[in-house]
């Protein structure tokens, strides 16, 4: 047949079964819809770094310490000029100071910007970012100059030009007016480097020296330079094409040695700026902590894949399904001189044709669902011209290709195999005791939305623990402010004037927290061994406003407790402590013992710590609040910063906040695989819906038999339904101990998780047979409510 009857016929039989095709089509767009938004951000993630020239000749400096046990990918400054300068392989090398947080004032405003970094002109050469406007040639040697992005530059100018404008720029109350020397094009989101403000690295050495917090005398920026003990700085080095890495980290390394004290052992080594993104797990002081995640990765693009198989059986049941209500068309058309292949031929096209028409819908869908959907990811990608997005649509085409004519294959193989004298003669074809395969792909739908909704249920409820886990401190009622610029002393002793304000204390970071301080100190019962801990610098009361059980000695008080350590339970046995209250440890002596406490997440357990007195390295006001008139309270406390002076804006987080931003891309999966469920679920409702109406069609006669020989309508629904009764439980079966593994790993990355409770895969085994049920009792309904004589007349 020719394209166009092919055409044609296909059309005609598309028509003639509208609700059939409905399905077909709509799953099919939901399927390859999730597909391409999974494609949209499986590209991007794999992505990263990739906008960058010389992306796979840059390698990141990384430093191992031996005293807390770490890598850490802050090195010293001086590392990019000694490699230029001793190693032929490196060609060019790049600092990054990242200073983050910065207020950059727009009018009379100040606007927060957190991607501020400090570099020199050959970061823009080395990594290939065009310069739009201006020019680098002073950056270097000029001070008090900045770099905007494009968007910045529109944020801040508008369509004027900025090249010659200021910008003033606070960091900490202090003030600095930037000349804008040049624009630069925007880096892509999937970018390890993050910067859309650029100033020099002497502001960066600045910063450093006004925000470091030493034992002795503030370094200067020269020492910042030279030294080979401060780690502040990351180092990029580009090398030559063919450069043996592994020989070149040796002589790093090597180089490193020379320098190497006893304090301050430096053993380094190299990371491909390609690894960054998915290779930083164990690496201290990444870029923004923004790391990939591969395990997610993998999880969404097979989840996708089962998605699309999902919808791919349907049109398998359905179109298989009603081949078998057409043998006798084949069987006519092979007696008017049609060949098999001619008829498979037909059969492919028809089935390509529906993917096809699919396709379009599907990157609408996608399109239309794709800023959500990333919102849910923590993503801002979208569908637009790129390479990458043409490789995305490219791949979804052949995806859709493929399916269409693989399912089509394997139904026209299956229709055009039939006897032809059988099928003339009437015979029945298809024993429904024969058809396994149908059955097969219902039940592996079936299995994948009751694994997904297991998941989904355990995820939920393992965020829930998250959030209502004793984690050793009172959350209600507490919130963070950060303390930026303002009097620490005076603002406490301000809201300890109202009586809905319990209690305040500075502290450096407060619980819960991504932020560590490691430490390696004495054992105190053997000052030879070295053991690791945590540290944390807080003001007088903060085990109390913090609502820690004391449970040995005291809190930190002006009066009793002005000197000295905390240490938790934890703390006890690493640091050898007998006596407990009155050893000597290397920071002090220890005046009280605290009940272990989460400082970090859930995933961690929790650390051996010593908590020092030190007031003033204070970033945060921890604040104990009454419930009862909270909005008053914080109203209150708004006023009273604002009237102590200080340039910094007043925020605040409730615990529950912090929690809701630590547990972030927990959440996010946990939405996204419910996202994925629902859709799972819509798709094989659909394929059983259309299944059902097809078995209704094809037992119609004997239907009206047994009702003519008195069969109720009850057990005529019994006997539409058995099969698909059957076919949730055997699903259930084969679901459950593929979820409960799934579950056991992802679990694995809690130290403390919720148990594996068996009422999950119950009710995700009742909800697949309730929504099934409920899926196909309609049309049951109506098949075994028919009148018989329609179904009999013409026998």
């Amino acid at each position: 047949m020719s394209f166009k009857n092919n055409l044609i016929v296909s059309l005609r039989h598309l028509k003639a079964d509208k609700t059939n095709t409905f399905i077909s089509v709509f799953g099919l767009i939901l399927g390859l819809g999730i597909v391409a938004v999974i494609l949209v951000y499986v590209l991007n993630e794999y992505g990263y770094n990739s906008s960058f020239a010389n992306n796979d000749r840059i390698y990141r400096v990384l430093n191992y310490s031996k005293n807390d046990n770490n890598t850490w990918a802050n090195t010293p400054f001086v590392i990019g000029e000694t490699a230029k300068e001793r190693f032929a392989e490196v060609t060019d090398y790049a600092h990054q100071y990242n200073i983050g947080n910065i207020d950059v004032k727009k009018n009379s405003e100040f606007i927060p910007e957190p991607d501020v970094i400090c570099t020199e002109s050959s970061f823009f050469s080395m990594f290939g970012v065009d310069i739009l406007q201006g020019s680098l040639d002073d950056f270097d040697d000029t001070e008090g100059q900045i770099l905007l992005s494009k968007k910045m530059a529109e944020k801040y100018f508008g369509t004027e030009d900025p090249l010659g404008r200021t910008l003033t720029l606070r960091y900490n109350g202090k003030e600095s007016d930037m000349e804008v020397a040049a624009v630069f094009r925007d880096i892509p989101q999937n970018s390890s480097i993050k910067a859309t403000l650029v100033t020099s690295i002497d502001y960066g050495m600045k910063h450093l020296a006004d925000n470091i917090t030493t034992n002795g005398d503030t370094p200067d920026e020269a020492s910042f330079r030279e030294a080979w003990q401060g780690v502040y700085f990351t180092n990029y080095l580009l090398l030559k094409n063919g450069t043996d890495i592994d020989a070149l980290e040796t002589k790093i390394k090597e180089a490193g040695k020379e320098y190497s004290t006893d304090n301050y052992p430096i053993s380094l080594s190299l990371q491909a700026l390609n690894d960054i993104y998915f290779g930083s797990e164990k690496i201290v002081d990444n870029n923004r902590k923004e790391q990939g995640n591969l395990s997610m990765l993998f999880v969404l693009l097979f989840i996708g894949i089962l998605i699309l198989l999902t919808a791919s059986i349907n049109y398998l049941n359905l179109a298989s399904a009603k081949a078998m209500t057409q043998v006798k068309t084949f069987a006519v058309r092979k007696v008017c001189g049609a060949q098999r292949k001619t008829i498979i031929g037909q059969m492919i096209f028809e089935s390509t044709l529906i993917t096809l028409i699919a396709l379009p819908f599907a990157v609408i869908a996608a399109w239309l669902a794709l800023p959500y959907l990333s919102d849910m990811l923590g993503k801002d990608y979208a569908i637009e011209m790129s390479g990458q997005t043409a490789t995305s649509f490219s791949i979804l085409a052949l995806i859709t290709l493929a399916t269409g004519i693989l399912s089509g294959s394997i139904v026209s193989f299956r229709a055009s195999r039939f006897g032809l004298v059988n099928v003339l003669k009437g015979n029945k074809v298809e024993s429904g005791n024969k058809q396994y395969a149908r059955k097969a792909m219902v039940v592996f739908q079936i299995t994948i939305f009751i694994a997904l909704i297991s998941t989904m249920m355990l995820v939920q409820k393992q965020v829930r623990y998250a959030f209502n886990k004793d984690m050793g401190f009172a959350k209600e009622g507490l919130i963070r402010v950060p303390l930026g610029d303002h009097n620490l002393d005076l603002f406490k002793e301000e809201i300890a004037k109202n009586p809905n304000v319990l209690s305040a204390s500075g502290t450096l970071w407060m619980p819960p927290s991504d932020n560590k301080m490691y430490m390696s100190i004495p054992k105190v019962s053997n000052r030879t061994e070295s053991v690791k801990v945590n540290g944390l610098f807080v003001d007088y009361g903060f085990a109390e406003t913090m609502g820690m059980k004391i449970i040995m000695g005291a809190d930190f008080d002006k009066q009793k407790n002005n000197n000295g350590v905390l240490v938790n339970e934890s703390a006890i046995e690493t640091l050898g402590l007998t006596d407990v209250l009155g050893e000597k440890t290397a920071f002090g002596t220890v005046v009280g013992v605290v009940s272990d406490f989460n400082m970090f997440s859930i995933h961690e357990a929790i650390t051996p710590m010593i908590i020092g007195l030190n007031p003033g390295m204070s970033q945060n006001i921890a604040i104990r609040l009454r419930t009862e008139n909270l909005p008053e309270t914080i109203k209150f406390l708004e006023n009273t910063w604002k009237r102590t002076g200080g340039t910094s804006t007043f925020t605040f987080d409730f615990t529950n906040d912090i929690l809701r931003e630590m547990y972030e891309s927990d959440i996010r999966f946990s939405k996204m695989i419910g996202l994925l469920a629902v859709i799972a679920i819509c798709i094989a409702s659909l394929g059983l819906f259309g299944l059902s109406l097809l078995m209704g069609k094809q037992r119609i006669k004997e239907i009206g038999v047994r009702k003519v020989n008195g069969a109720k309508v009850s057990e005529i629904l019994s006997m539409l339904n058995k099969d698909f009764v059957i076919w949730v439980t055997i699903a259930f079966v084969l679901a459950t101990p593929i979820a409960w593994f799934a579950m056991n790993k992802w679990l694995e990355n809690f130290a403390y998780k919720t148990s594996l409770s068996w009422w999950i895969f119950a009710l995700s085994g009742l909800m697949a047979l309730g929504i099934a049920l409920l899926t196909v009792s309609w049309q049951s309904w109506r098949a075994a409510t028919r009148n018989p004589v329609e179904a009999l007349r013409y026998e």
